[in-house]
């Protein structure tokens, strides 16, 4: 087996005072030829996504498979650009999103039309499975069904690890679902990965309760000079 990936997208670690952006990792993946994606990642990005593809000489048609994190709308919306993709997620994830009960814990991040219309394409796994040779885990707590995947040394978290600030912590600040579940899928992923692709902070290693990114992101933003608008930075 011949496996590689690479982050074409780096997720980054940014909100408003209007809202979550919603800028997630998306991860190329690579086995004995077979492409797919961990995650794709949101509107807001399509554009750059399909361009990053074709740079690499990868038409939308190639990708075989999609490995869904979770179903809100920053890491699953953009599935529908893959017309030959499996997409896979877990049979309770899928409900959850479909039912009302993600409301009930203010988790308002599922777009349940987008997910009804590629209802059919979805492929239901469950931990432990194989695809293409790395392991899906479960890592609940941020929803219902939240899943990883492993390849060698490496784990897509999508946002059961959202920022190299939760290894650091060994916990969650917040989790739509269950915080308790979210901090034991943070212990899980800490206790047996090396390198980790969270959902959004670009790619770390971490060892000795050390955080080293394996890459820099960096994000410009554009105002019209005439515009009556501030833009304001704020470390938090």
């Amino acid at each position: 087996m011949v496996a590689k990936w690479q982050v074409i997208i780096n997720g980054l670690p940014i909100t408003t005072d209007r809202g979550f952006i919603g800028y997630s990792s998306v991860s190329l993946i690579s086995i004995d030829n077979h492409l797919g994606l961990f995650d794709t990642g949101s509107e807001g990005v399509r554009e750059k996504l399909i361009k990053t593809l074709e740079d690499m000489n990868i038409q939308l048609s190639d990708i075989e498979f999609i490995i869904l994190s979770h179903l809100h709308f920053d890491h699953a919306i953009n599935c529908e650009l893959f017309p030959s993709a499996k997409i896979y997620t877990t049979k309770d994830e899928l409900e959850y999103a479909l039912s009302e009960e993600p409301e009930l814990h203010n988790d308002f991040y599922y777009v349940k039309s987008f997910i009804k219309l590629i209802h059919d394409k979805f492929i239901l796994v469950k931990p432990g499975e194989k695809i293409y040779e790395g392991e899906i885990v479960s890592l609940p707590g941020h929803t219902k069904d939240c899943i990883g995947y492993v390849l060698d040394d490496c784990i897509f978290t999508g946002d059961a690890l959202k920022y190299a600030k939760e290894a650091l912590l060994g916990e969650t600040p917040y989790s739509y679902f269950d915080n308790n579940l979210g901090n034991e899928s943070i212990k899980k992923i800490l206790k047996t990965n090396k390198i980790i692709i969270p959902g959004h902070d670009p790619a770390f290693s971490f060892a000795n309760g050390k955080v080293h990114y394996l890459s820099q992101a960096s994000l410009e933003i554009y105002k019209r000079k005439e515009s009556n608008v501030n833009v304001i930075l704020k470390e938090i």
